[in-house]
């Protein structure tokens, strides 16, 4: 069994929310505020840059109700300039159709109607994108600090395909008329009538966003998005339910399960194409933050054994995101796995464990975080944005699934597990990168 320490604050991300009204706003607060986070209202323009400048805000949800989509555009950019050195997330809630010059200020467009576990789910995904953007510019630098050259991210849309569109569920009238309105602006649209057919479509090729009919049954599609869900490689698709609104009652469920919007089957075609078009862009914004991340796998940051970044570019990128930390008041936490073999297990097969855990390692942290072997027996995961409450949350995760893995000691019939010590730490206010290494380390 794994050793933990634990302990040190769970600071929670601050959501500015700018609203006149209550409603899906007020009933999203509070799940925001169960869920750990900590939200603020601001009920004029000027509350809202005063809590920008002022506060703690990592993510702002707008609703234009009773003001124009250009007042909105002039809002967001001027919260922006409140809250210099930090990605601001802006969410915005507006029906404005048509093309708008600005729009690219917003991380994210809900369109109303709007339902508070809606509002819940795009903030996630709103403030883990621009942690991952900052973190991939972060390890540009750091790279760049280390090699002396410059590293060039792909730009986003660059040589963009067309957008990929996947319907899965029983044929509807509605289904034309969402493909006709999609390939005007340039989509291609497939068509999977059975669930069978929706996950060969789902693995053979990759899709933008899938909409999914269940105006008559939630089934498949509760089945499809739940299961996308579990899968890394899908856990990032949009998923947009075809609903009956006067039928459906599952919206909770639903969005429980995996939906990133609900759209209603009788709204015009250009509501319903810019719905599908908003989560398709989305999707491929995240894509390109992948990419950028692979970029900086080179062999100056990486070693070949494990995959994992190599002990020098791991220092450097510490002190970095250290400093970067304690500038904008982030949290910032490592995590730090010893592992060590059963007595009687020879060396060669110690070390190819150790090698393999690492392998491992790569694939069981988020892109953000940075995992790295310091020596032979001793793993350390960077988590920025994560207090030391989650970060822990994520080390037994991780600790789980090694647990679970059994690895070759010469003898077929008697596999063996590694025996791990886990501890993670929070970086203090004062506190520098070398400090919080020894801290993990004193264990």
């Amino acid at each position: 069994m794994p050793k933990y320490s634990e302990g040190g604050g769970n600071m929670r991300a601050q959501i500015l929310i700018i609203s006149q009204e209550d409603g899906a706003l007020a009933i999203a607060a509070r799940r925001l505020d169960d869920a750990g986070f900590q939200t603020i209202f601001a009920r004029s323009d000027d509350e809202a840059e005063i809590a920008a400048a002022d506060f703690l805000v990592e993510g702002v949800v707008i609703d234009s109700f009773g003001r124009g989509i250009e007042e909105t555009i002039a809002l967001a950019k001027r919260l922006i300039a409140a809250a210099p050195g930090r990605h601001l997330p802006i969410i915005a809630i507006t029906d404005t159709a048509g093309k708008v010059e600005g729009l690219d200020v917003f991380s994210s467009i809900l369109r109303p109607p709007v339902h508070p576990a809606q509002i819940v789910a795009r903030i996630r995904a709103a403030l883990r994108h621009a942690l991952m953007e900052e973190e991939a510019e972060q390890r540009m630098e750091t790279l760049a600090h280390l090699t002396g050259e410059e590293t060039t991210a792909p730009p986003f849309g660059a040589d963009e395909q067309a957008i990929s569109i996947l319907f899965a569920g029983a044929a509807a009238p509605q289904f034309i008329a969402l493909k006709n309105a999609l390939e005007k602006s340039g989509a291609e649209v497939t068509a999977a009538l059975t669930s069978f057919t929706a996950f060969d479509c789902l693995h053979e090729r990759d899709f933008d966003a899938i909409v999914l009919n269940v105006i008559d049954d939630t089934e498949p599609g509760f089945t499809i998005a739940a299961a996308m869900r579990r899968n890394t490689r899908l856990y990032h698709l949009p998923a947009i339910m075809l609903i009956n609104p006067k039928t459906f009652t599952a919206v909770d469920e639903a969005f429980a399960r995996g939906a990133s919007d609900l759209l209603d089957a009788r709204i015009d075609e250009e509501d319903a194409r810019q719905r599908i078009l908003s989560l398709a862009h989305d999707r491929r914004r995240h894509q390109h933050i992948q990419s950028i991340f692979e970029t900086i796998r080179n062999e100056s940051a990486i070693e070949s054994e494990t995959g994992l970044f190599q002990p020098a570019f791991f220092m450097r990128h510490l002190a970095r995101t250290s400093r970067r930390a304690k500038s904008i008041n982030r949290p910032l936490s490592l995590a730090l796995i010893r592992v060590s073999a059963p007595p009687g297990i020879g060396a060669e097969y110690r070390d190819s464990a150790r090698r393999q855990l690492g392998g491992m390692l790569r694939h069981l942290v988020r892109a953000e975080d940075m995992a790295a072997r310091l020596d032979q027996g001793a793993f350390a995961i960077l988590m920025p944005g994560a207090s030391e409450v989650s970060a822990l949350q994520a080390a037994r995760r991780i600790e789980g699934v090694i647990d679970c893995t059994a690895f070759e000691s010469g003898n077929d019939e008697q596999p063996f597990q590694l025996e791990l010590e886990v501890r993670v730490v929070e970086l203090r206010a004062r506190e520098t990168s070398e400090s919080l290494l020894e801290r993990a380390l004193d264990s």
